[in-house]
């Protein structure tokens, strides 16, 4: 006998549904719970990996620090307090030169030069210009106007 297609689907499906599929029920032991917690992952990740309520590994957890939690320092153990570094007073620095953006010529047709080039601006901040393309054709060349703006 040969099963055609619509048979051989019908099977695989009776199949899967016939076998027996692990649940992840399993809650994982308090022992596993601990290990996990000690790598350093968090509850809610524990909590998830085991598929058990955050609350329930916030316990297991807790409960597994108790007894290794530090005891108190003496106060001459105490570590001292951390300094508070004071902090500068805001004062307005004085601005000097024109800021990233801004236009430093007018676009005009004078000769070419390669987009994004950079010189030397000390009217800028940066102390950079850059070479930016305009709108608009030149002719009779066919080239693109082009300025030089703050970079």
């Amino acid at each position: 006998m040969t099963l055609h297609r619509p048979g051989l689907f019908a099977a695989a499906v009776l199949a899967l549904l016939v076998l027996p599929i692990p649940h992840a029920d399993a809650a994982c032991s308090d022992k596993k719970i601990a290990a996990m917690a000690n790598e350093g992952r968090s509850v809610k990740s524990i909590a998830k990996s085991c598929n058990m309520p955050a609350a329930k590994v916030r316990g297991v957890v807790d409960e597994g620090n108790e007894p290794s939690r530090p005891q108190a320092l003496a106060p001459s153990q105490a570590p001292p307090p951390a300094k508070a570094k004071p902090k500068p007073s805001p004062e307005p620095e004085a601005i000097k030169g024109l800021p990233s953006g801004a236009g430093l010529a007018s676009c005009d047709c004078k000769g070419s030069v390669p987009y994004g080039n950079k010189a030397p601006e000390l009217r800028c901040q940066s102390g950079v210009s850059i070479a930016t393309p305009c709108p608009g054709y030149c002719s009779p060349h066919g080239i693109a106007p082009w300025r030089r703006i703050c970079s």
